[in-house]
């Protein structure tokens, strides 16, 4: 099977499960929510479109064209994020304070979800300028890494504050310092800069006292398992009494446990009952766990490294080394987002709100998605090193 045949199979065995358990999960219908049979229509549609668009821009693409959508999609998702606070409500879907959705006729979209895109192009772009083979010393690595990181802070720290999305700026962060090391910096750098980042993250966290009470109930929840292994003299001054259970991530476990090996089957968990809020979003990974069982979710993550795997080796074969860097950056995109999920959801780090690549209820999310996987379906069908040897000899 061709490499990109199996980038192909791989997101279209995801979007189907994500179709079919948008479905089985949104039966119990929240206040404002969409009954099923809306979810799976919308979800339907959205990965109709999606598909639509894949084949028909990789009928017709050439390098000029993918170039011009990149910096379109760039360009489109800049401006709307910055004029997403000033919106009209009419124009804007508010949840939990957050204004993160444009509403257009019936439709929300996402204009974060196409931002990460055009952001890792730019890092790519700057990146293949910046890093050649030559050895550099830690302080030129570091200015070199400096304008990418001026940029990040001025997009995403806006993005942190109209839209108190910290969960979007983590990854992006990570993605941004993993694409420097794949790019040639130095490990020492990449650290250094880690580091600060952390203490940022630590001080955001801080600042904002929705995020503290959401670290405690993160804490709660695992301190009887982490205790133990500290010393005696910490463990009475570290725990914390007589405070809540955390009900979304307390039941997300449960979904897990459940469900066992082999899940309850089919459209018979009892979690996404009204125990779960969101479990088709950002919990649908608990909610199918309970279906399909361990088994289940073992297939899904075979399926995920199967992509990524897959990505890699298209990044390997692919001439300029700036677009071998964007499919790099949005593996990486994708995985790190997968991966937070799922281990928040666990309990081995406090919750992001992180929806899961190709899985997660949401159009643009998935459009965007596929819009990223086109372009590098596309990158590999114009620029690939086979077509360019072959062209050269």
């Amino acid at each position: 099977m061709k490499i990109q045949e199996q980038v192909f199979l791989s997101i279209l065995i995801l979007m189907s499960f994500s179709v079919l358990f948008v479905f089985s999960l949104g039966f119990f219908q929240y206040t404002g929510q969409k009954d099923a049979l809306a979810l799976l229509s919308y979800q339907s549609l959205f990965a109709f479109v999606s598909l639509v668009f894949l084949f028909t821009f990789l009928k017709i693409c050439n390098e000029r064209m993918i170039i011009f959508l990149l910096i379109s999609c760039i360009t489109i998702s800049i401006i709307a994020c910055i004029l997403l606070p000033f919106l009209p409500a009419s124009l804007v879907v508010e949840t939990k304070g957050a204004r993160r959705w444009l509403r257009i006729l019936s439709i929300s979209i996402a204009p974060t979800e196409f931002l990460k895109i055009g952001f890792i192009y730019i890092l790519a772009w700057t990146y293949s300028r910046k890093y050649g083979s030559k050895a550099i010393s830690l302080k030129q690595d570091i200015m070199r890494i400096a304008p990418s990181l001026f940029l990040y802070f001025i997009i995403f720290a806006y993005i942190y504050v109209t839209q108190n999305d910290l969960g979007q700026a983590v990854v992006m962060l990570v993605v941004l310092l993993s694409m420097a090391l794949c790019a040639g910096g130095t490990f020492m750098s990449v650290l250094l800069i880690s580091s600060c980042g952390v203490l940022l993250v630590i001080l955001a966290i801080l600042l904002n006292t929705k995020r503290i009470q959401r670290i405690l109930d993160w804490w709660v929840n695992i301190q009887d398992i982490i205790l133990p292994l500290l010393p005696e003299r910490f463990q009475e001054s570290m725990r914390i009494y007589n405070a809540n259970t955390p009900y979304q991530l307390t039941h997300g476990l449960n979904a897990f446990f459940n469900g066992g090996i082999f899940g309850e089957g089919l459209g018979l968990g009892v979690f996404k009952l009204g125990f779960l809020s969101e479990v088709h979003t950002d919990f649908i990974l608990a909610g199918m766990t309970e279906e399909i069982g361990i088994l289940g979710l073992l297939f899904i993550c075979a399926i995920y490294f199967w992509l990524f795997l897959s990505l890699i080796k298209i990044s390997a074969n692919v001439q300029e080394k700036k677009y071998s860097l964007f499919i790099i950056g949005y593996t990486f995109c994708i995985a790190y987002s997968f991966l937070m999920n799922i281990f928040g959801i666990l309990g081995f780090i406090p919750l992001k709100g992180i929806a899961v690549p190709f899985l997660s209820y949401g159009g643009s999310s998935m459009f965007a998605n596929v819009f990223a996987i086109t372009i590098i379906l596309a990158l590999y069908k114009t620029n690939n090193k086979k077509s360019f040897y072959k062209e050269n000899s």
